[in-house]
């Protein structure tokens, strides 16, 4: 009986120690798989934030293209013949620059904005057109601005012919070489009056009673 129990005794204290080091097995693949989920749960937040976010730009990178091409199909139809004919205008490089530019664009970039520069050659066209259409819009207003500055100097001769054949309360209290009251005009002359040029010619009268008394011979 004794050896009995001391055998049990001693199963039950291997079965406790074995029960312990499960047990603490269980906790760290719990605590593993904690962690584990927590970093998984982390790049799913992550992976939906980010697929959110590239979704939203190409949204709005589907959006800019249908209003680029919107624009495009809209100033196609505002092209004269002669750019629906020939819408590049011909360059101004010679044969050996255009050689130059060429062999420049094959050439492999060694630096960085070069790089950038040249993932970007394909829209050498479009800047071609953009260019030639700038430069239409400053010749644009240029003569606008003339025509403006033409447009004002009319306006102010029209303005001042209108008020030179027009009488109404504004026009009186201006000046008007024009109105004339009394002999008189509201215009400064530059001109003195005692100028022969235009002094009235001055009217000699003689009483007939000096005539009679100091012309007459008496009878």
């Amino acid at each position: 009986m004794a050896a009995n129990a001391k055998e049990a005794e001693e199963r039950n204290r291997q079965l406790k120690g074995e029960r312990e080091g499960m047990l603490l097995h269980f906790q760290e693949l719990k605590g593993q798989m904690n962690r584990l989920r927590d970093i998984e749960r982390a790049r799913l937040t992550k992976l939906t934030l980010d697929s959110n976010t590239a979704i939203k730009q190409l949204k709005r990178k589907g959006e800019r293209g249908e209003r680029i091409l919107k624009l495009a199909e809209m100033g196609r139809k505002l092209e004269t013949e002669e750019e629906k004919v020939l819408p590049f205008y011909a360059s101004s490089l010679t044969k050996d620059e255009q050689d130059d530019v060429a062999a420049a664009v094959v050439e492999q970039p060694s630096e960085r904005l070069a790089a950038v520069m040249h993932e970007y050659a394909a829209l050498e066209t479009f800047w071609k057109r953009y260019n030639k259409v700038m430069l239409d819009k400053c010749a644009l207003d240029k003569e606008k601005h003339t025509l403006l500055h033409e447009n004002q100097q009319l306006r102010t001769l029209l303005k001042q012919y209108l008020d030179g054949i027009s009488v109404n309360d504004e026009i009186l209290s201006q000046v008007n070489p024009l109105f004339v009251v009394n002999n008189q005009t509201n215009v400064k002359l530059n001109v003195p009056v005692a100028d022969p040029r235009i002094r009235r010619p001055v009217q000699t009268v003689v009483e007939a009673a000096h005539v009679v008394r100091h012309v007459l011979p008496s009878k």
